[in-house]
């Protein structure tokens, strides 16, 4: 039997069979009251990571964002530590992850509707990477807009592994935040953003020219620059993957 993944401390996992998905089984934990921060409901799915942890904001609404690129930030660190050197890992507002420039998953964030200046009583970030595909292509760059971190050379890595790298660094990014406020998160997560495309296809019009302080984007149309919310956006974001 292969070895359950080890957590940092604070965390605790919770195995899933591969066929039920981990975000609404972290809420429907969640609301039974069996699961709290600290949380992680992982599938045992071996050709993709799908896990969602559970945190309880102590900012509000308008600020839990910050935790969608907080974990972007803690998987393009695991992933880039114990792949191969020449692979790049970059993103793409709002959630969307690229290895060499192709999407290879998603991180998103689901939170429990209240109003806007309230704090939730959770939220639940969540992670979708393809580690390896299903089964074997003759040719696997058929599709060159999608990927899998075996595709692009990374083929030792085991689903295990890359769930521990990935806790790990985002227990570490989360006493960052604590201390050093979104700043440090912002700036790394700035930059690795896709050179072909800052923003996934859809979601806005104009140039994105990076993130406010709340972590909502800001695009420029003409002379004009706006603010998108994150957290509609990724609403959007879960409707265009539940059609994908």
């Amino acid at each position: 039997m292969k070895h359950a993944p080890t957590f940092p401390p604070l965390l605790k996992g919770h195995r899933i069979p591969k066929e039920r998905d981990t975000v609404k089984t972290a809420c429907t934990m969640i609301a039974k009251q069996s699961i709290g921060a600290g949380d992680i409901v992982w599938s045992e799915d071996n050709h993709r990571l799908r896990f969602a942890l559970v945190l309880e904001p102590e900012v509000e609404r308008n600020k839990c964002c910050e935790m969608l690129y907080l974990v972007m930030v803690a998987f393009g660190d695991a992933a880039g530590a114990i792949s191969p050197p020449e692979i790049a890992i970059t993103y793409r507002w709002p959630g969307l992850v690229l290895v060499n420039e192709a999407v290879v998953g998603n991180v998103d964030l689901r939170l429990p509707e209240s109003a806007a200046e309230a704090i939730p009583d959770w939220m639940v970030a969540s992670v979708d990477i393809a580690i390896r595909p299903e089964r074997l292509e003759a040719n696997p760059g058929h599709m060159p807009e999608k990927t899998t971190m075996w595709d692009e050379g990374c083929g030792e890595i085991t689903r295990t592994e890359l769930l521990e790298s990935v806790s790990r660094h985002i227990v570490n990014w989360i006493h960052t935040w604590t201390e050093d406020g979104f700043k440090p998160v912002h700036q790394q997560w700035t930059g690795r953003i896709s050179e072909k495309a800052a923003i996934m296809d859809g979601l806005a019009k104009g140039e994105f020219v990076g993130l406010d302080d709340n972590g909502n984007a800001l695009v420029r149309e003409a002379d004009r620059i706006t603010s998108i919310d994150t957290l509609e956006a990724l609403k959007h974001f879960q409707h265009l993957l539940k059609a994908d």
